[in-house]
């Protein structure tokens, strides 16, 4: 594809007297994720965007699972992605950029040079990471449930075991076995680590004390919030019923409004 551009079109990838105003056109790969993010800023004979660029490094060589995004007109790759790694509605998002699009900012102003410029990291890798979050949260949490399920029964079954062998021991009055004694331990073992703390334990607990004691400021705040909740339950109990509906409807219309700005804020421009 770099054969596209001409040759020996060099291009200033960084000019350090203008450093983060510096700017130059790359060529956007149609049906790329870069494409998508600023359709609506190409010209379709063009497909040219302006970009801040200030590296000193470039692609020599782009690996084979990576395909281009848009190219420098002296040809150099200026964004890549994996197209079997990239999809942030399943928390995929693997790709790069020579430029931050960021920080394309109008001079004196924070408007952006270009309605796509927040969709990469903003939007698009906000997306990601929430999806991803939510998988592996998912994941871990159904795995967790049952390896634990799995451990807590095998415990539950060897105790009772060990006190029913325990049971019938005292009852019967006979000899314990000398094959059964490690069976009758695992009993004891649960009763004396209910009735104290074992060295392992003794050490954790020192350790969340050393963290509470490193804490007091987050108790600090918390007390204020304690206040500041118990202040406002007086205030409430004081009004009325019109007025708590009131009061209930509004905080209720500002959670959905929050709501739908946030959503909308994820979502591509």
């Amino acid at each position: 594809m770099a054969t596209e551009f001409e040759e020996g079109n060099a291009t200033v990838h960084i000019d350090y007297s203008d450093y983060d105003g510096h700017r130059h056109p790359v060529r956007v790969v149609e049906n790329s994720p870069l494409h998508a993010w600023f359709r609506d800023s190409l010209e379709e004979a063009k497909m040219e965007i302006w970009m801040n660029s200030y590296h000193h490094q470039g692609v020599k060589r782009l690996a084979d699972r990576f395909v281009p995004m848009a190219f420098a007109r002296d040809g150099l790759i200026e964004g890549f992605y994996d197209p079997d790694a990239y999809n942030p509605e399943e928390g995929k998002f693997i790709m790069g950029l020579q430029f931050h699009p960021e920080r394309m900012r109008r001079p004196g102003t924070e408007e952006f040079d270009y309605p796509g410029c927040p969709a990469a990291y903003q939007q698009e890798f906000v997306k990601a990471v929430i999806a991803y979050q939510r998988k592996v949260s998912s994941t871990a949490d159904i795995e967790n449930c049952r390896r634990l399920d799995e451990e807590m029964e095998k415990k539950r079954k060897n105790i009772v075991r060990s006190f029913s062998l325990a049971k019938h021991v005292y009852v019967s009055k006979q000899e314990m076995p000398p094959a059964k004694e490690q069976d009758l331990r695992v009993g004891a073992e649960f009763l004396a680590a209910n009735a104290a703390l074992s060295p392992q334990q003794e050490k954790r607990l020192k350790q969340m004390g050393a963290t509470v004691r490193n804490a007091s400021s987050y108790l600090e705040k918390f007390k204020m919030n304690e206040g500041r909740k118990t202040a406002a339950r007086i205030t409430m109990e004081k009004m009325s019923i019109e007025q708590l509906s009131e009061l209930h409807s509004f905080y209720h219309m500002m959670g959905k409004m929050c709501s739908e700005v946030f959503d909308k804020k994820l979502k591509p421009t």
